[in-house]
């Protein structure tokens, strides 16, 4: 009987075995498993788990030092950037310090230009206006002298109105039928005579006489205001063209004057109201 237990209890024994061969390779052990298969483990299994868990350890090891190398050397990188930037700034910063520097003392010098050439304009404009005053005293002079060389030329002439314009006429003869024959004067001596202005066919031009004397001009033209008042001759002075313009504007005054009993007269421009000199009134006054 003995015999017969040996052989019944070997039979139990091997399936276990199998089943432990058959669980023999490494998997991942979760806590359950874990403690399950911890008395089952043989110490080659638990070396090989120790060893693998180590060399993860280790590769997680190595890439973190890889990243971390990395990391250095792209921050090393990003640094040396950074570095070279800062140079670049502080070179372009150079540049502008200089470049200020220099427009400084552009804008000094320009400063000081400009306040040369505004001296400059000031002189000039002071010039401008010595010499505008100057042509223009100049040209009131010159003026005044081509004024008073024209009256005195003309202080020879008379101008004869109302004569009748005829056909191959004799303008001396027409002058001295009028003095002759209407004031009387016999001893005047014309030096020329000529029509002047455009033709009109219901008007005759005047004649314009020159004079060799000339004090006989004005017995010529007292006894023309006694003896043509009530014909359709009329003697006049042989004014320029500014003294003529004066005349017309002044004629109000000279014929205000005449009904007043006074005697006005004009002479080179300017009007004598009883031998005084008549003062224009300006439109400020």
């Amino acid at each position: 009987m003995g015999d017969k237990k040996v052989s019944k209890e070997a039979p139990r024994k091997s399936p276990q075995v199998s089943k432990v061969k058959a669980t023999s390779a490494y998997t991942p052990p979760t806590l359950r498993h874990r403690s399950n298969t911890d008395s089952l483990s043989s110490p080659d299994s638990a070396l090989q788990d120790l060893r693998t868990s180590m060399e993860l350890a280790f590769q997680r090891l190595n890439d973190k030092v890889d990243s971390m190398l990395l990391n250095q050397e792209q921050m090393l990188g990003r640094i040396a950037t950074l570095e070279a930037t800062q140079k670049d700034l502080e070179k372009s910063a150079g540049f502008l310090s200089t470049a200020v520097e220099d427009l400084k003392a552009e804008q000094c010098k320009f400063t000081e230009e400009t306040q040369r050439l505004d001296i400059k304009f000031q002189e000039l404009d002071k010039l401008h206006g010595d010499l505008k005053k100057y042509c223009h005293e100049k040209f009131r002079s010159v003026s005044e002298a081509q004024l008073k060389a024209e009256r005195y030329s003309r202080s020879y002439n008379l101008r004869f109105g109302g004569i009748a314009e005829k056909q191959d006429e004799n303008p001396i003869a027409e002058v001295q039928n009028i003095l002759r024959n209407h004031l009387k004067l016999d001893n005047i001596i014309i030096e020329n005579a000529h029509r002047v202005g455009q033709r009109r066919s219901n008007r005759p031009r005047h004649i314009i006489a020159k004079l060799l004397y000339r004090p006989q001009r004005q017995e010529v033209l007292a006894s023309a205001r006694r003896s043509l008042a009530n014909t359709a001759f009329f003697i006049t002075e042989d004014l320029t063209q500014e003294d003529f313009k004066t005349k017309a504007r002044l004629r109000p005054v000279m014929d205000k004057a005449f009904k007043e009993g006074k005697r006005p007269r004009f002479r080179n421009g300017q009007l004598f109201v009883n031998g005084e000199l008549y003062i224009e009134q300006t439109s400020s006054e």
